[in-house]
């Protein structure tokens, strides 16, 4: 079924598919992308926006990395389930979210600290580089572990 403005602006409009049985997989990404995207730049705006403080420019590479590799991430998995053809897509996204998304975390809370106690003696500049290299590694990680299982999933092959 074809997007149209319809479908942004009438909730009648909206109401009446959704009483005539689901939505596609294809029309119900770009709700859930819509969604996604809408949170994370009001997140990146707060943060922002928000500080008492001067931000380091690594923080606006943090804040704006962070929602660009979300955006990216959503789309990037919603076509490793196999697009608009696949199925369960959200089905299989929240729950593989949750068990990498905790590994990536436990990762973080190891690799960060020791990343930090190394550096120390360096400016806070190389610090702050530093990090946001290894969070932006680690988001990379989590979209390619993620991806990798939905591709299996999505073809069929079980655990």
């Amino acid at each position: 079924m074809p997007f149209s403005h319809r479908d942004l602006w009438s909730t009648a409009h909206v109401k009446t598919q959704l009483a005539a049985g689901p939505m596609s997989e294809g029309k119900t990404f770009v709700y859930f992308l819509a969604i996604t995207g809408f949170d994370w730049l009001q997140f990146t705006a707060f943060r922002l926006s928000h500080s008492p403080e001067p931000i380091a420019t690594w923080g606006y590479f943090d804040a704006w990395f962070a929602f660009a590799i979300t955006v990216a991430g959503v789309v990037y998995l919603f076509l490793c389930n196999g697009g608009t053809r696949g199925a369960h897509f959200l089905h299989r996204y929240f729950p593989l979210s949750v068990v990498v998304g905790w590994k990536i975390v436990a990762a973080s809370f190891a690799l960060l600290p020791a990343m930090k106690a190394s550096l120390s003696g360096a400016s806070p500049s190389v610090i702050g580089w530093s990090l946001s290299a290894a969070l932006a590694a680690l988001n990379l990680v989590m979209f390619l572990r993620i991806g990798h299982h939905l591709k299996v999933l999505s073809n069929g092959v079980r655990a």
